[in-house]
């Protein structure tokens, strides 16, 4: 089953046990304990970057894409090498480009 991780007007679809090795690598960085467990809480499904700023603020939802800019590709990069690495650090490639996406369109607008 897939699962769809939004960070922004961008959509990143894959397996919903990509989705969820991706959420817990945040939720292993990220400081907010509410936030930290609802990502935890996420199975499969669509969930959203600024559903997390509307619930507990502006600096978690940032704080989220900050660690996909800067925490997802290593952690892909630490998986076990194979086939499955491969594709986990190129799908996480996918997700660092929407964030970095994402943080362009929030600085040109002042919002970070």
């Amino acid at each position: 089953m897939s699962s769809h991780l939004f960070v922004g007007d961008h959509c990143w679809n894959q397996s919903g046990g990509t989705v969820r090795w991706a959420l817990e690598v945040i939720a292993d960085h990220l400081t907010h304990p509410e936030a930290v467990a609802e990502l935890r809480g996420f199975s499969v499904g669509l969930i959203f970057v600024e559903d997390f700023g509307r619930s507990f603020g502006p600096e978690v939802a940032e704080q989220i894409v900050e660690i996909i800019r800067t925490r997802i590709r290593p952690a892909a990069q630490a998986e076990p090498e194979g086939a499955a690495r491969d594709y986990t650090v190129r799908v996480a490639d996918e997700l660092v480009e929407m964030a970095n996406q994402w943080r362009g369109f929030a600085i040109e607008a002042g919002e970070a």
